[in-house]
């Protein structure tokens, strides 16, 4: 997803409805808040605006009043600029390519390897251990300017098991005057450990009629039952969607998942026609599809194979777990094309039995 100049914090929460009463209940005990928050919610619901808002009030040092930063102190002149001394950012270098807030894709550089990454063909998916020891010592200094420091990781249920066994003692021994804000989207991916010394700030999925009515305001109204339908209900993802030109593609991948049903088509050659698509987006697309898959199979839901006999509920629940499986593992280094291929086998066996 292409990254776009995000707004500032004042217009974001008029501009996410769903998460304005989150954020007034929020800002409303901004002085008392709690050392480490997770934040959660579905993708595409604005976790990362909600952070990055939250973020810029902590460090605002003429506002916050009225649960909004002022704009115009040197705390927010300097963290609107990505510069802000006591902001710190993890975050993946996948994030940074595809993130759709272009002040988070600044901000990350400070705690990456510019020059490994640069090299790299495709970029890591992986928030390293590295990151999270260079943020503790960084983190153990006073405030170079603000009042307190905020640190943002995002997405949080990237980090590899080692960095978020280091994170912990930020969490049971964070220094003085700080914050420490997690995002994810599966927080059950977390280490229980982390989950429980965090207090939990979930952000609601709109309802589809409010969905529809903010992507209308958006993209050609046509369009948009299409990339709904596609993004479980996340009208941030189905946005970036539409930009990226992805509903083709979106198309080409279930119309061959039909051909492989129908047996027109081998596995391995649809598998082929995805080696150069980003491999944690065909994860979503196959979850998508095999949850479909199972209310259709179950009878509470449109079969996403109209038109053809479904495979027994128990195949598609194994279906379910194995593409589970690979999504739990995507924050560890394997082997793309050889897990697409075992993935598309799988799929054809579940269709065709």
């Amino acid at each position: 997803m292409s990254a776009t100049p995000s707004a500032s914090p004042r217009a974001a929460m008029s501009e996410w409805p769903w998460a304005q009463p989150v954020w007034e209940r929020t800002t409303g005990a901004v002085d008392d808040l709690h050392h480490g928050l997770l934040i959660t919610g579905a993708s595409g619901v604005a976790k990362r605006e909600f952070a990055i808002a939250l973020s810029q009030l902590l460090l605002c040092g003429g506002g916050g009043s009225d649960g909004q930063p002022c704009g115009n102190c040197r705390n927010c002149t300097l963290f609107n600029a990505a510069t802000h001394p006591d902001f710190h950012l993890l975050t993946t270098e996948l994030e940074r390519r595809d993130g759709r807030i272009e002040l988070m894709a600044k901000y990350c550089d400070r705690y990456q390897d510019i020059g490994a990454r640069e090299k790299r063909t495709n970029p890591a998916r992986v928030i390293q251990v590295d990151q999270v020891r260079s943020l503790i010592e960084r983190f153990s200094v006073h405030a170079h300017i603000a009042a307190r420091k905020i640190a943002l990781i995002a997405p949080a249920d990237r980090m590899n098991a080692n960095a978020a066994n280091a994170l912990l003692k930020l969490l049971e021994e964070p220094p003085a005057d700080s914050i420490l804000i997690l995002l994810s989207a599966l927080p059950g991916s977390l280490p229980a450990t982390v989950r429980s010394r965090c207090l939990q700030i979930a952000i609601p999925s709109p309802t589809e009629s409010a969905a529809s009515e903010w992507l209308r305001q958006r993209i050609p109204p046509e369009a948009v039952a299409s990339v709904l339908g596609l993004c479980n209900g996340g009208p941030l993802d189905a946005l970036g969607m539409y930009e990226d030109e992805l509903l083709p593609l979106q198309a080409k991948f279930l119309q061959g998942i039909a051909e492989m049903a129908a047996g027109r088509r081998g596995a391995l050659e649809w598998a082929a026609g995805f080696a150069r698509q980003d491999f944690l987006s065909l994860l979503d697309w196959l979850h998508r599809f095999s949850c479909d898959l199972i209310r259709g199979c179950c009878g509470v839901g449109t079969s996403p194979l109209p038109g053809q006999q479904v495979p027994s509920a128990e195949r598609a629940f194994a279906l379910y777990d194995r593409i589970g499986g690979y999504r739990k593992i995507a924050r560890e280094p394997f082997n793309e094309q050889l897990a697409m291929e075992e993935l598309a086998l799988a799929l054809q066996h579940t269709l065709r039995a």
